[in-house]
């Protein structure tokens, strides 16, 4: 990451292009997950950290379409149950689960930009961004609560014990493209020439879910499972989260 880092300060510090504004950024970012599945608990928002290549692509004195490079790391805490079959047994556990995500992304927006106004540029853009998952890994926390014994045998609560389980790659679970809604607005200050400083907030939203399409998660009911009426069955539903982040970016525009 550090060389990467290093590869595009050296781009923006010598690509200086006529119609180009080039410039790196540092964006620390408060992260969560998100998911519309009511049996799925979303906790905490965690500061992670991110830095990237901005690349503003001139086509009138105001408007310009930008894109670049991001590396951004994304995590939040979710806690559901959910089922797993081994053989003829089953059994229903509950996982509370810390993500620890890496993306790179390639954004597309329209940005819009003012004329200086004592000395300073504001702007605001628009657009989506399309992430590659570098890395994924998880700290989980799970506990077995109901287990069953043959194919027609009925669901018994049966606590286990509680087992932590930190560093987990599930990157195999995951989506390997991420695909988000930009939204973001900030400053520009001149310092010298056509040097700038940069600061603005974005909005980050995953339009889809980050996981795999798999119906695992236990739908529940006042905190128990719903199951069939013989108790042989549990019902489930769709494992659907999404990753969003809000961050900090603060930057050198050339």
């Amino acid at each position: 990451m550090l060389c990467l880092f290093a590869m595009m300060a050296i781009t923006a510090t010598q690509a200086q292009i006529s119609g180009y504004k080039i410039g790196i950024k540092v964006s620390p970012n408060i992260s969560y997950m998100k998911s519309e599945n009511g049996d799925i608990t979303i906790d905490r928002a965690p500061l992670k950290f991110g830095f990237g290549l901005v690349v503003d692509k001139m086509f009138a004195e105001n408007y310009a379409i930008g894109t670049g490079v991001n590396v951004y790391r994304v995590g939040g805490r979710t806690q559901y149950s959910y089922v797993q079959n081994v053989v003829d047994t089953a059994s229903i556990y509950n996982l509370t689960r810390d993500h620890k995500l890496t993306y790179i992304e390639i954004p597309l927006t329209l940005k819009l930009r003012t004329s200086p106004i004592a000395g300073i540029t504001y702007w605001g853009q628009f657009g989506t961004g399309i992430s590659y998952l570098y890395k994924a890994y998880s700290d989980d926390t799970y506990q077995q609560l109901y287990d069953k014994r043959g194919i027609n045998a009925a669901y018994v609560s049966n606590p286990g014990s509680i087992v932590t389980d930190p560093g987990n790659e599930i990157q195999k679970e995951l989506l390997p493209v991420r695909a988000s809604l930009i939204i973001a607005a900030g400053i520009e200050y001149p310092i010298s020439g056509s040097t700038a400083v940069m600061a603005g907030f974005t909005f980050n939203g995953g339009l889809l879910s980050t996981y795999k399409a798999k119906d695992e998660v236990v739908k529940t009911t006042a905190g128990k499972p719903v199951f069939s009426s013989d108790s042989k069955t549990v019902e489930t539903t769709g494992r659907r989260i999404a990753a969003n982040l809000i961050e900090l970016n603060v930057g050198i525009i050339f």
